[in-house]
C-alpha cells in the first residue's frame, strides 16, 4: 500500500472513530486538564487564601471594638499609706487606710480608630497586589500543565504513528514470508532467506510490543494530568493536521509571558514595602472612647451594692523614635532585592527573544524538514513495493529487499523524527510567546 494512501486511510479512520468513540483532542485534554488537575486545584486554593487574607488587612482600617471584664473578691482590701494629718492626727506621720469593697466587678467597652496610619493605606495596596501576584502563578501553573500535557500528546502521536508503521511493515513481512516459503518449496529460494524473514518478523514484532507498552504510559500520564482516574479510560485523538499547526504559529506574534509579569509585580510589591518601612519613621494616630461599669459589694447584715460608671474619649499618639536601626537595615535589603529584580527583568526580556527567535527558526528549519521527510517515505515504499513484486518475480533478491525495508524504515523514522521537532518547535514558540493557554 502506498504511503499517501495509508496515511489518509489512517487520518479518516481516526476522524471517522472520534463521534463514535468520543475520542479528545489536544485542546480538550488541556481544558480538561485546567479544570481537573490537581496542582492547578492546589493553586486556585491558594488563591483563596490570599483573598481571605486581603479581608484581614482591610479589617485593620475599620473601627475596632473591644470588651473586657474583671472581677475580684478581695480576701483582704489592700490599703494606702496616707499622712495622719488629714485626718487629725500629727503632722509628719502616715497611716496605713483599706478603701473599697469586699467585691468588685468591672466591665468596659472601647472603640478604636486609626485617624492617621500611612501603613494601613500601603498595606491594602499591598494586599491586592499579594491576590494579583496569586493569580499569576496560578496562570502560571495552568500554563505548565498544558504545556506538560501538550509533549505527552505529541509523543503520543509519535508512538501511534510508529504503531501504524510497523503494523503495515509487519503484515509485509507476514505476506513475503508466505511467498519466500511457497519459492522454497518449489526449490526457488533459499531456506535461509526463510530464517532471515522470520528474524525480520519477530524484531518487528518485538519492537511493536515495546511501542504499544509506550503507548499505554503516555495514555495513563494524560490520566494523570487531566486529572482523570488511572480505572477510567481515556480516548485520545491522534490524527495530525499539518496545516492547523502552521496556521496556528503564524497567528501567535504578541508576547504575553506571566513568568514577565509575576517579576513585575514583584518589583511593585517590593516599592511598597519599601513605602512601609518608611512609613515606620512617621507617627500614628488613634481616636478612642471608654464606656466603663464598675460595680463594688459587700455582704454580711451590712451588705452594700454600689454601681459607679465612667466615660471618656481620647487621642493615642504613638511613634517609635528609635528600634535600633532594624528599618534602615530592612530598608535596605529591599532596596537590595529591587535591583535584583530589575536584573531579572531584563534577563528575562532577553530569555524571551532568544526562545522566540529560536523556535521560529526551528519551525521553519523543521517545516521543511517535514515535507521532504514525506516524499521519502513515499519513495522508500514505492521501492519497496517494487523490490517485492521484483522478488516474487526472481529477477531481485532477499538481500534488496530487506535493503528496501530498512530503507523504508529509516524514512519512516526521519519522518518521525521531523514530526516530532516540529511540534516541539510549534510548542516552544507558544511557551515563548506566552500563548500555550487563553488569557
Amino acid at each position: 500500500m502506498q504511503f499517501s494512501r495509508w496515511f489518509l486511510f489512517f487520518i479518516l479512520g481516526l476522524s471517522g472513530g472520534l463521534a463514535y468513540a468520543q475520542e479528545l483532542t489536544l485542546n480538550q485534554l488541556i481544558d480538561k486538564a485546567l479544570q481537573s488537575n490537581q496542582n492547578v486545584q492546589i493553586s486556585q486554593i491558594s488563591e483563596q487564601q490570599t483573598a481571605a487574607q486581603i479581608k484581614s488587612v482591610k479589617a485593620g482600617a475599620r473601627p475596632q471594638v473591644n470588651v473586657s471584664g474583671d472581677y475580684k473578691r478581695y480576701i483582704k482590701i489592700p490599703g494606702q499609706v496616707v499622712p495622719a494629718s488629714a485626718f487629725g492626727g500629727p503632722d509628719g506621720t502616715y497611716t496605713t487606710l483599706a478603701f473599697g469593697l469586699p467585691y468588685n466587678l468591672s466591665t468596659s467597652l472601647q472603640v478604636s480608630q486609626a485617624i492617621f496610619n500611612p501603613s494601613i493605606g500601603i498595606g491594602l495596596k499591598a494586599a491586592n497586589l499579594s491576590l494579583d501576584l496569586s493569580k499569576l502563578q496560578t496562570t502560571k501553573t495552568k500554563e505548565d500543565v498544558a504545556y506538560n500535557v501538550s509533549v505527552t500528546y505529541y509523543n503520543l502521536q509519535s508512538v501511534t504513528q510508529q504503531i501504524v508503521f510497523l503494523r503495515s511493515n509487519l503484515a509485509s513481512t507476514e505476506k513475503l514470508i508466505k511467498v519466500t516459503d511457497l519459492l522454497y518449496k518449489n526449490q526457488l529460494s533459499q531456506g535461509i532467506d526463510v530464517d532471515r524473514l522470520r528474524i525480520t518478523h519477530t524484531q518487528t514484532k518485538t519492537q511493536l510490543q515495546s511501542l504499544q507498552a509506550s503507548e499505554e504510559e503516555l495514555i495513563n500520564m494524560l490520566k494523570f494530568l487531566t486529572g482523570t482516574p488511572q480505572t477510567d479510560s481515556l480516548k485520545v485523538q491522534v490524527a495530525i493536521d499539518e496545516q492547523a499547526i502552521q496556521q496556528a504559529l503564524l497567528q501567535q506574534e504578541t508576547v504575553n509571558r506571566t513568568d514577565l509579569l509575576l517579576l513585575d509585580r514583584q518589583k511593585a510589591l517590593n516599592e511598597l514595602n519599601q513605602r512601609n518601612t518608611k512609613a515606620g519613621f512617621i507617627p500614628t494616630l488613634s481616636a478612642y472612647g471608654v464606656a466603663n461599669s464598675t460595680f463594688y459589694g459587700q455582704g454580711g447584715e451590712d451588705g452594700v451594692f454600689k454601681h459607679v460608671p465612667g466615660y471618656w474619649v481620647g487621642l493615642q499618639l504613638n511613634w517609635n523614635i528609635y528600634d535600633g536601626s532594624a528599618r534602615r537595615a530592612k530598608l535596605s535589603s529591599q532596596r537590595a532585592e529591587n535591583n535584583t529584580l530589575n536584573l531579572q527583568m531584563q534577563q528575562a526580556r532577553e530569555s524571551i527573544l532568544m526562545e522566540m527567535k529560536n523556535a521560529q527558526n526551528k519551525f521553519l528549519v523543521e517545516q521543511q524538514n517535514l515535507a521532504s521527510s514525506h516524499e521519502q517515505v513515499t519513495l522508500a515504499d514505492k521501492v519497496y513495493t517494487q523490490s517485492q513484486l521484483q522478488f516474487k518475480e526472481g529477477t531481485s533478491s532477499l538481500t534488496d529487499v530487506i535493503q528496501a525495508e530498512n530503507s523504508l524504515r529509516e524514512a519512516q523514522n526521519n519522518y518521525l523524527n521531523a514530526l516530532i521537532n516540529l511540534r516541539s518547535a510549534e510548542l516552544d514558540w507558544k511557551k515563548a510567546s506566552g500563548n500555550l493557554i487563553a488569557k
